[in-house]
């Protein structure tokens, strides 16, 4: 005999009628109750009901022994525990002889090979926290997690988009020199930036440097009020908050008009950029007008409008955001931290045999080949996600959900949590495993897409300005989205309108696209 059947191994041989845990030539398999199967003890080729796999493995199978009952199992399948001990994961998992239904509903994968799970073969899974494996997966050594990405490797999610990602794209594209003002101020030279004028390409008024550690508590407020989030600005070029933690920001004091100091900094042109990688195009930095929120531009990459800066190819009709532009070819996921992920287009993905196998790991059900992606590196490996959920922010903040906790961007909140996930904005039930908004001590999820002041296609415009019509209303009317679509006041259009300037003083709205135009801003 081998010396793997005269040892234990672990193993659990396929129980007989008589329950004696050795081989036999006629057994009773549980993943088979209904036929009785049978020993070949010489070695063929055949696709294993268990594992899936063609050939060989091992030097005998079980084969049903009913003529019209094609089943056949490896040997060692049929021995196979019912239970196993992982150590990337704590609690046992158990063997099942089917896929569960949840399972490809969700389209879940392998948690080791991230591939997907085929309905008729064995798994082992966690059923309190839904950890899948293959079963010829099950055995392997816990998948590395990089630790040394790199300093030229970008991690996701940022927490602060301008430090993070903004960032090191300007000291890249300057080639690490000093900028005026600095992006990174020393506390000896502060005092004497702050006394500067410095002037901006895209606006018209002179800008002063700040200290967003110095605002006061009315501003605060205002801006809770206009923004939604507390305690901070939004930047005029990037559409994310500037908060405390970035020291320091340009304004205009004439217009409310911010800038975190890396958008201060973007270059004018881009000489090339990989995600649009044609060697005779160049980009220009290129602004829309602030006081006409209606005017925006759609970014080529993520699809979504954008009513702040962005570059556009003076050869072709290609425009980037910032967030996009500030992509590299390569980056490092917290979703995904055992391979990089490198960028592929949605031409390249078009021609790809594979790609019906393939969805975004956030869930979004968008199609892949429909925008530009983040691939796994590994050729093994069926990760991707678009960019434009690569760049979901790590929390967001509602004044309406979460007055105690913040949200979380989670990729499996299926940790120590059985049973059900509901969106708690259109209560329709979620993937457990897909990317979600959640507060785990409130017990509360989100969909990303149901956030619309941080992600779906309003991530990139400038919510919060205030305008006067007094032809329209007698009050001030701000910019912003409303979590349910509303009848225009003034017209009556009710169709998908979910965007825009809203009277907080006596619930009046006028909606975005036919109301809107000649309001004037209100400078005070």
């Amino acid at each position: 005999m081998h010396l793997r059947c005269s040892q234990s191994d672990g193993l659990i041989n396929a129980v007989a009628d008589d329950d004696v845990e050795q081989i036999r030539d006629i057994i009773r398999h549980p993943s088979h109750p209904d036929h009785d199967m049978k020993l070949l003890r010489r070695r063929c080729s055949f696709k294993c009901d268990a594992c899936g796999t063609t050939g060989a493995k091992g030097s005998s199978s079980y084969t049903c022994t009913a003529d019209a009952c094609q089943y056949w199992i490896h040997e060692r399948c049929a021995s196979l525990p019912q239970s196993l001990k992982r150590e990337d994961h704590h609690h046992p998992l158990s063997l099942s002889f089917h896929v569960p239904l949840e399972y490809i509903i969700f389209d879940y994968k392998c948690d080791v090979c991230s591939k997907i799970l085929l309905p008729k073969n064995w798994l082992y899974h966690c059923q309190i926290c839904r950890y899948i494996v293959h079963i010829k997966c099950a055995f392997d050594k816990p998948p590395r997690i990089i630790e040394n990405i790199g300093k030229d490797i970008i991690h996701l999610p940022a927490n602060e988009v301008a430090g993070e990602l903004i960032t090191p794209f300007v000291m890249r594209q300057r080639g690490g020199e000093t900028l005026i003002p600095p992006i990174i101020i020393p506390a000896t030279a502060a005092d004497e930036l702050m006394k500067v004028k410095y002037k901006f390409i895209h606006h018209q008024y002179q800008l002063t440097l700040l200290s967003s550690g110095n605002r006061s508590q009315e501003e605060e407020e205002e801006d809770e009020e206009n923004y939604g989030v507390r305690s901070e600005l939004i930047c005029d070029g990037c559409i994310t908050p500037i908060s405390s933690s970035s020291n320091y920001y340009m304004s205009c004091g004439e217009c409310r008009y911010n800038l975190h100091l890396a958008c201060y900094h973007l270059p004018p042109q881009l000489s090339s950029h990989p995600l649009h990688q044609h060697d005779d195009h160049q980009l220009v930095l290129q602004s829309l007008d602030k006081h006409q929120p209606w005017t925006r531009k759609e970014c080529s990459v993520c699809e979504y409008e954008t009513n702040g800066l962005f570059y556009t190819c003076t050869k072709c009709s290609f425009k980037v955001d910032i967030q996009c532009a500030c992509m590299p070819d390569t980056i490092h996921h917290a979703a995904h931290p055992r391979h990089l992920l490198k960028h592929v287009t949605q031409s390249d993905l078009s021609r790809d045999i594979n790609r019906r196998h393939l969805w975004c790991a956030a869930g979004c059900d968008d199609g892949i080949t429909y925008y530009d992606c983040y691939r796994c590196s590994n050729n093994s490996c069926d990760f991707i996600v678009h960019v434009r959920c690569a760049l979901l922010p790590v929390s967001v903040s509602s004044r309406r959900w979460d007055e105690h906790h913040p949200l979380l961007l989670t990729y499996n909140a299926t940790l120590n949590r059985p049973g059900d996930f509901y969106c708690d904005q259109c209560e329709t039930q979620m993937n457990p495993r897909s990317w979600m908004y959640r507060c785990h001590a409130c017990d509360i999820s989100f969909h990303p897409k149901c956030f619309i002041t941080t992600s779906g296609r309003y991530r990139n415009w400038k919510l919060g300005q205030k305008y006067v019509n007094d032809a329209v209303h007698q009050h001030p009317l701000t910019f912003q989205l409303l979590t349910t679509k509303r009848r225009c006041d003034n017209c009556g259009w009710d169709k998908y309108e979910r965007q825009g300037f809203y009277c907080a003083l006596c619930n009046f709205f006028i909606c975005y696209y036919f109301c809107s135009r000649g309001l004037i801003k209100n400078v005070d």
